[in-house]
């Protein structure tokens, strides 16, 4: 079965986290140094093919009003991307505060790099709740 790749995007770091759709366990993975989007999507289109992945999760921030942040079209097109050179699915689901998550469950056991992966990671996790497994 293809595992579930989440992607918690930012400008200076990118985290990630995988499960398998039928166990539905979430493991905070790594986290991608972003030097440009083409050496960001070269390591993610690797890890793509080494993880047997088939689904990629991006999340996508919302304004305390329910509107996309001014960094989601930015998001978007990354994402876009990474659809191009993986031939993957992408779905997209909000993940306002994973961060703020992420650091609870952390308590500065880990680097700032540790908690991107932990944020796609809580990430995954909600979706999974959300979406159940059967729609992975």
């Amino acid at each position: 079965m293809k595992r579930i790749l989440a992607i918690d995007f930012g400008e200076k770091r990118i985290g990630l986290a995988t499960a398998d759709a039928s166990a539905g366990l979430v493991t905070a993975r790594r986290t991608i140094l972003r030097a440009s989007d083409r050496s960001a999507a070269t390591e993610i289109v690797r890890f793509c093919r080494e993880e047997e992945i088939g689904t990629l999760l991006v999340g996508l921030p919302r304004s305390p009003e329910g509107k996309e942040s001014a960094i989601s079209p930015r998001i978007r097109s990354f994402a876009d991307r990474l659809a191009r050179e993986t031939a993957l699915p992408v779905v997209f689901h909000e993940e306002t505060l994973t961060s703020d998550e992420a650091l609870r469950r952390l308590r500065g056991r880990r680097s700032r790099a540790g908690v991107d992966a932990e944020a796609a990671a809580v990430l995954l996790e909600d979706w999974l709740a959300d979406h159940g497994r059967e729609s992975a």
